[in-house]
Order: C-alpha cells, then sequence, then structure tokens
C-alpha cells in the first residue's frame, strides 16, 4: 500500500523580456511544429518575437531556494517550465515581474480553482496585473483530476498575445 502525504510544492519564477524565436518556441515533437503554419503563411510572421518569458529558480517540496542560480529556458522558449504536483498538494509559485512598462500574471488553464479564484490569472476578470519591479504569489491546493495541464503569462504588450491579428490576403 502507497500512502501519500501532501506537499508544498513551491517554484520562483521572474519574468524577463527576451527575444524568442517564434517558430522553434514550440515543442518540435508536436504535428503543429512542423505543420502550423503553412509555409505560405511562414513569410507573414515574424521570426523573432519580444516575449515576457519566465526564468526559473529550481525549487524542491517543501523547500525554498534563496540561491540566485537562473534554470532559465536555455533555448528561449515560449513554453515554461514543467511544473508537477499532485492532488492534494498546495502549489506555491512567487512570479516576480521584472518587466521595464508591463504587467502581467499567469493563468491556469484547467485549473477550476475552487475556493482559490483569486489566482486564476486572467488580467481584469480575476486579478490585477502585477506591476513591474513587484512579485505576486499564487498559492493554492490542487484540486484536479490527474492529468495534463497548463499555464502561461498574460501581458497585454509582449509575446504571442501582441502578434495575434487577423491577416488579409
Amino acid at each position: 500500500m502507497y500512502l501519500y502525504f501532501a506537499a508544498v510544492r513551491s517554484f520562483n519564477f521572474d519574468a524577463q523580456v527576451k527575444y524568442v524565436p517564434l517558430l522553434r518556441s514550440l515543442p518540435n515533437h508536436t504535428a503543429i511544429y512542423h505543420k502550423w503554419p503553412r509555409k505560405a503563411l511562414r513569410k507573414t510572421l515574424p521570426d523573432y518575437i519580444s516575449a515576457a518569458v519566465v526564468v526559473t529558480q529550481t525549487v524542491y517540496a517543501n523547500e525554498t531556494s534563496d540561491d540566485n542560480t537562473n534554470n532559465s529556458n536555455s533555448d528561449l522558449s515560449l513554453v515554461g517550465p514543467p511544473i508537477h504536483v499532485q492532488v492534494g498538494d498546495t502549489l506555491s509559485v512567487v512570479l516576480k515581474n521584472s518587466l521595464q512598462t508591463s504587467g502581467l500574471s499567469i493563468h491556469w488553464h484547467g485549473f477550476e480553482m475552487t475556493n482559490a479564484l483569486e489566482y486564476d490569472g486572467v488580467v481584469g476578470v480575476t486579478q490585477c496585473p502585477i506591476s513591474p519591479h513587484t512579485q505576486f504569489r499564487y498559492e493554492f491546493e490542487v484540486e484536479e483530476t490527474p492529468g495534463s495541464y497548463w499555464w502561461h503569462t498574460h501581458s497585454g504588450t509582449l509575446g504571442v498575445h501582441a502578434i495575434n491579428a487577423i491577416h488579409g490576403p
């Protein structure tokens, strides 16, 4: 019989502005990497975009890290670092906004945020943006069905949100 004791899983994230290669930012083992966008449309997309990239410090269950080693996304990916938790764990993420002029947040896709809606991270709906040069702690109990979920930053002026548009012929 396996007994599991819930843990506090803590992470320190630092959002910084980086120039990110747009197509290389997609996971290369996925179909979307090889098929999107069609070759005819690729010429209208920028090779690089200015994005809010999350840089992390390694933190383990029930511990925090005070060292300043950047275990950053060395390939400058738009995809943030993975977070592994189990049902019943408390997820604690401190997001430091190192952007110069833009507020941001983290939005947690698939999490219902029962009893923790204020941590959903939708700027203007459930949360005010985290001002530049400040930080915010997301802390909630993980109650979701086991599976894969994802998260990303919300920023109105950087990243994918800034280049979303409808392009004509």
